[in-house]
């Protein structure tokens, strides 16, 4: 229970240090999550590339026209982009702050707890979680702007793949996702395949 305090100081501090951070730092600060989209594109891409000469069009799944899914989309119903996608924009800079404070002082705290390596890097990832949230104006913020969701990930990413795949803005729509569920990362590429050969299986 001592535990406790000393995880809601990190989540603090986190929180303060990543404060000070305005929209002036957007570039360099966007450089990871935009990195990783620009892969998952590519990614998918690549995907796309071995189903084309079957002229195959997914089909994009229905969402959740409410916040009560696991995974809140960064696009309105209508197509634009929610508030929380727009400011997870400008809030990359505090988010990577924040896991820099986190990391150090969830590391010392690790090393005062019983079996501090397997207890310090779960409290290393929810502080990171938290700083991520926190610097997007919190759960309710995002649930507040958003008006479509999934609990499916898998659906989450062949909806924004299929609607939202061709539009100016995707790669940060995508990038704000990312900052918020990182495992989308992973899971991208592998659903759309997915999709895919569900789709060529219909077809035959």
């Amino acid at each position: 229970m001592k535990s406790i305090p000393h995880l809601k100081s990190v989540l603090l501090a986190a929180t303060i240090l990543a404060a000070p951070f305005s929209a002036s730092a957007i570039s360099p600060s966007l450089a990871g999550d935009l990195v990783k989209a620009q892969v998952m594109i590519g990614k998918v891409s690549q995907v796309m590339d071995k189903y084309r000469e079957l002229t195959i069009e997914l089909e994009a799944p229905e969402p959740r026209y409410d916040t009560k899914g696991k995974y809140l989309l960064p696009y309105t119903a209508d197509g634009e982009p929610t508030e929380w996608a727009s400011k997870a924009l400008e809030a990359q800079a505090g988010k990577i702050v924040g896991e820099k404070v986190a990391d150090k002082a969830v590391g010392t705290l690790a090393s005062k707890v019983p079996f501090g390596g397997l207890a310090g890097g779960f409290m290393k990832k929810k502080a990171k979680e938290s700083a991520a949230i926190i610097a997007l104006g919190g759960k309710d913020f995002i649930e507040e702007t958003s008006d479509q969701s999934f609990n499916s990930v898998d659906d989450y990413c062949v909806f924004m793949h299929v609607r939202h795949g061709s539009d100016p803005d995707y790669k940060m729509m995508l990038a704000s996702a990312v900052a918020v569920y990182p495992d989308l990362e992973n899971r991208m590429p592998s659903a759309i395949q997915k999709a895919y050969k569900a789709q060529a299986k219909k077809k035959k």
